[in-house]
């Protein structure tokens, strides 16, 4: 089993605290334990099943795999590749419907009402609120997630909660 390493500056210790909310997985089992979980929520918030959900965190997780040794922020590329792998399954979707294919819809169990009226946003608005006040991420690590300036992240959140406000509002 593997130990963390935190970061601070350019001084290292074995202890598992964390300092600036980086902390290192020296190998990347122990970086699967710590992030599995987070990065399924994150891509379920963005997508409508937790099948769905997971199948992207996986997928993503295998892609850092693959440059474990070549990343210099793991975690950032990880996050990055969950929402650019929901992108990509709503991209999809969104073809299939069009050319009458449909796709699963979730079970009613399922169902969270707060996630339908995010559903209701562009995909852009809905990832930039899901990454801030989901995942909790500044507006600068978002703009870095999602290749956009971090003015373009506030102006996206605002114009998100609006319109999330008048959704729930009907």
């Amino acid at each position: 089993m593997g130990t963390f390493v935190a970061v601070n500056g350019d001084r290292a210790s074995t202890l598992p605290t964390v300092l600036d909310r980086q902390v290192i997985a020296v190998d990347f089992d122990d970086f699967y334990r710590a992030e599995y979980a987070p990065m399924v929520r994150l891509a379920r918030a963005l997508l409508d099943t937790s099948e769905s959900a997971e199948e992207i965190a996986q997928d993503a997780f295998a892609r850092v795999f693959e440059r474990w040794d070549r990343l210099d922020s793991p975690g950032g590329y990880l996050r990055t590749a969950v929402v650019n792998g929901a992108r990509s399954e709503l991209r999809k979707r969104e073809v299939r419907r069009r050319v009458g294919l449909g796709h699963p819809r979730p079970v009613a169990a399922e169902r969270d009402y707060l996630l339908d009226a995010l559903d209701s946003l562009p995909p852009k608005r809905k990832t930039a609120l899901v990454l801030r006040f989901y995942a909790g991420l500044s507006e600068r690590e978002i703009a870095e997630t999602m290749g956009v300036r971090p003015g373009t992240v506030k102006s996206m959140v605002s114009r998100g909660l609006a319109q999330l406000r008048e959704v729930i509002e009907q």
